[in-house]
């Protein structure tokens, strides 16, 4: 659990996100209880009767909740949900109660009842992921969270630590590592650093598809280790990466994706370096496709498309079916003189993935060397949009 976090994330911390959570909520209940007040005005005596109780009820449940009398407070609005089922504050109230008490099961079912009258409201949705992640319902976790930082439930910084690191341990374990490394960078920019963050990022970066609270004792000060190597990089501080890298590599000399993990931070930025570390991970661990990918689309993005060409082709042969390789050896193909053949290996990629925008700046180049016009400008466009 992250309670058990120090520093940034510890648990007065996860509070303050909640009570963000609260704050940003409180304004919009206000406002739809009292447009309920005021129907219930206009129904008839019998409708007017169940009004007022359920006006009681919701009364005496934020006394309750204002006094620090928890339990009553859960019950009462309990009772007032029951009442009037589409009372979203209520629902909103008995979920923050409920995850507040460790009652993660109650919880989920009231944000799953907010979240059928409010469909987009990223707080509930954030609020259940991390409920759902407490039992244990990782998929369902990862879906919810996903949505809820894409709805702008992170962009509040009291929000964001607790949303994003629940999130990047998800998608960690569901091997979404360059996911999860995006999702971490915002812990190094904001210099956020203990050594869970650290050794979670290590996971990430090494690849290994698991949750920090499931890994072996024995392998925690390599990830550990790794995630500090990794942190000035992700602050944007090569040097001090470098320095920290080289130093970790001397001490563990033979540990498989640590140089893939180097080779990668670098990729974005110097390309012709990060071939230099895939081609060292290659030589520990001859096997590692994914090492191998890299490295042919490392040689793709250099303009060395006979080298890329080659070893795309030989991860192809193990993995027919990965798209980086896809993507590599289509564009090399284009540039080395079977165009068709690259032509289809990009089209495959985009009937499973019409937005990879790689697959989409290889037709520009088949396109323009072929002549064909309007349809290099039509895949230039789309380019355009993705980048946006």
């Amino acid at each position: 659990m992250l309670n058990a976090l120090p520093g940034a994330l510890s648990p007065a911390s996860l509070k303050r996100g909640i009570d963000a959570f609260v704050h940003v909520w409180r304004g919009r209940m206000r406002r739809g209880l009292f447009c309920g007040m005021l129907a219930a005005a206009l129904l008839p005596c019998a409708a007017g009767a169940q009004a007022a109780q359920f006006d009681d009820l919701a009364a005496r449940a934020a006394q309750a909740r204002d006094a620090g009398n928890l339990p009553q407070a859960v019950e009462l609005y309990r009772q007032a949900t029951a009442l009037k089922p589409d009372w979203q504050e209520g629902w909103w109230y008995l979920g923050v109660l409920s995850y507040n008490a460790n009652q993660y099961p109650a919880a989920i079912d009231a944000f799953t009842h907010l979240l059928q009258l409010a469909p987009h409201s990223a707080p509930a949705m954030a609020l259940r992921g991390l409920c759902e992640y407490e039992t244990a319902d990782y998929n369902e976790a990862l879906r919810d969270l996903d949505m809820a930082v894409a709805h702008g439930a992170a962009s509040d910084p009291r929000n964001a630590q607790i949303i994003r690191y629940h999130l990047a341990q998800l998608l960690t374990r569901a091997g979404r590592f360059q996911d999860a490394l995006a999702q971490y960078a915002f812990f190094a920019k904001e210099k956020i650093d203990n050594p869970d963050l650290d050794a979670a990022i290590g996971m990430a970066g090494m690849r290994d598809a698991a949750l920090l609270s499931d890994v072996q004792a024995q392998d925690r000060p390599l990830f550990e280790a790794a995630g500090r190597a990794a942190y000035p990089m992700l602050a944007d501080d090569s040097v001090e990466a470098d320095t920290r890298f080289r130093a970790l590599f001397a001490q563990y000399p033979t540990a498989r994706n640590l140089h893939y993990f180097y080779g990668f931070l670098l990729f974005p930025h110097a390309p012709e370096m990060a071939v230099v570390e895939f081609q060292r991970e290659l030589a520990i661990a001859p096997d590692n496709t994914t090492a191998r990918a890299m490295l042919a689309f490392s040689w793709m993005i250099t303009a060395n498309y006979t080298a890329a060409r080659t070893e795309a082709e030989r991860v192809l042969a193990a993995e027919p079916d990965m798209e980086m390789a896809q993507i590599a050896l289509g564009r090399a193909l284009i540039e080395t003189g079977q165009p068709e053949r690259g032509e289809a290996l990009l089209k495959q990629v985009l009937a499973g993935d019409p937005n990879n925008l790689e697959a989409h700046l290889g037709l520009v180049s088949l396109y323009a060397h072929m002549g064909r016009r309007e349809d290099a400008q039509r895949e230039r466009m789309v380019c355009l949009q993705l980048e946006k």
